[in-house]
């Protein structure tokens, strides 16, 4: 699989590193010269210096062979004009990093996906590359977020997104369902035997396991 990757910070970096390794052709585009000679040296992948929302650049790294672009810039509006030019010179299929969640109307406008957990986004675009053990909870930021990867239960009944009672401080970010995965919308279907990868805070992880009708979080 060949992916290019707009943005060369730790999320960037990040990425490539764990994308390489599954032996996937990298190609990392990032503007300042000092992250770019870094990567050269940290990562095996192909990287071009220089803007990702330059046409010329990404017609260099061949975005037109590219099953993926992947913008993870620090800024929404270059992760925008960057996935809608990859769609623009044939990129199979593009994804953006979004930073403000005031924007997501705007890349949903333009039928880009967004997502902003890592892990996430190496999952949504090589099957091979598997989201850690989670069955217990994972703290982020600062210990104050849970997140969990949950199984649902033979018994569940299934339900849209929408028609779920999870606690206001969550988030259900996939589901997964064999070999697919899904970004969650609303129209989303939770079915029994899926996986699915929730986001709350500490105290409302319980609530979330008893709305989807598993046992509740490890201690």
């Amino acid at each position: 699989m060949r992916v290019v990757i707009v943005g060369g910070g730790k999320i960037g970096s990040y990425l490539a590193r764990m994308l390489s390794q599954a032996g996937h052709f990298v190609a990392v585009v990032e503007e300042k010269p000092g992250r770019a000679r870094a990567i050269v040296h940290a990562v095996k992948v192909l990287v071009f210096e220089g803007d990702g929302t330059d046409p010329d650049l990404l017609k260099a790294a061949d975005v037109d062979r590219a099953d993926w672009l992947i913008a993870v810039t620090g800024q929404d509006e270059d992760n925008l004009v960057a996935t809608q030019l990859g769609k623009t010179l044939g990129a199979k299929r593009v994804m953006a990093r979004l930073n403000d969640p005031s924007n997501q109307a705007t890349f949903e406008a333009l039928e880009i996906q967004v997502v902003s957990v890592t892990h996430l986004i190496a999952q949504v675009i090589s099957k091979e590359v598997k989201i850690p053990d989670l069955a217990s909870s994972d703290l982020f930021g600062g210990g104050r977020v849970a997140v969990q990867e949950l199984e649902i239960p033979a018994t569940f009944e299934a339900r849209l997104v929408s028609e779920l009672d999870i606690p206001p401080d969550s988030l259900l970010v996939t589901v997964m369902r064999g070999d697919d995965v899904f970004i969650v919308r609303g129209t989303t279907k939770v079915k029994p035997g899926d996986h699915v990868l929730v986001a709350s805070t500490i105290s409302a992880a319980a609530d979330v396991c008893i709305a989807l009708g598993v046992d509740g979080p490890k201690p």
